[in-house]
């Protein structure tokens, strides 16, 4: 990765189940990636792999498990003694406008939030696919309402089969062209994608039909390209929304 002398900027956005990383140079994304969260220490072996861990001068982070962020820190303390860090909720809180309990919200939301009101204009909603699927509503006066929860499509995939002491293992979701399975693992994958598909919509129908009938829907996180597909009501899909929101921050 070239880096032209320039500064660079790591972020990072760790979640339950995915950590999500980019390298910026300004707001330009020069490389990203995903791991487990809970294999940290791989992104050691990417960086020093690449070259990038010289060039780096600046951290920022935004997580919503405590005890990976501990350890993140502590890798990029011995790894970039030199770099400054920032981690969202820490030492650095956006400034957002809210009704929501804001000690309440997770730094993802609460990144994704941001973003959006300077990347876009609202109303807006911000839809986050990962461990959990969130619903961020920003009014067309700028302020973030509120929003909902409901587990996430790889989440559901996986209590499914693990109740479900007869259905099949079937890895991780594929893509299915038509609406029935003709056996159990392909009525799964499509039962799955085409329902959260239906929820999607559903629910994006009752917010603009609520709140706003104008509103604008934007996807991110690590599932929204596979799930857009089967989703009418998306006006934009970013699954590096959060990290490019991570960038704008620390800019």
């Amino acid at each position: 990765m070239k880096n032209n002398g320039k500064r660079l900027l790591l972020a990072i956005d760790v979640g339950n189940s995915t950590l999500a990383y980019g390298v910026y140079s300004g707001i330009s994304l020069k490389s990203s990636g995903y791991i487990p969260s809970n294999d940290i220490p791989k992104i050691d072996l990417i960086f020093n792999k690449s070259g990038a861990l010289k060039h780096i001068k600046s951290v920022i982070i935004s997580s919503v498990v405590p005890i990976f962020t501990q350890k993140l820190l502590k890798l990029m303390h011995r790894q970039l003694p030199k770099a400054s860090v920032y981690v969202v909720g820490q030492n650095v809180r956006p400034d957002v406008p809210m009704r929501y309990k804001r000690r309440m919200l997770g730094a993802d939301r609460l990144v994704n939030v941001y973003g959006a009101l300077r990347f876009y204009d609202p109303p807006i909603l911000v839809i986050d696919y990962g461990t959990a699927i969130t619903f961020d509503y920003v009014s067309k006066s700028g302020i973030f309402e509120g929003g909902l929860i409901v587990p996430g499509v790889e989440t559901s995939a996986k209590a499914l089969q693990y109740r479900a002491v007869l259905l099949p293992k079937f890895g991780k979701l594929k893509s299915v062209p038509s609406l029935i399975g003709k056996d159990t693992k392909s009525a799964m994958h499509s039962g799955l994608l085409n329902g959260f598909g239906a929820l999607s919509d559903g629910l994006i129908e009752r917010f603009k039909k609520r709140y706003e009938s104008k509103l604008k829907v934007l996807a991110t996180g690590g599932f929204a390209s596979k799930i857009a597909p089967y989703v009418r009501s998306f006006d934009h899909v970013d699954p590096f929304h959060t990290l490019r929101s991570l960038a704008l921050i620390y800019q």
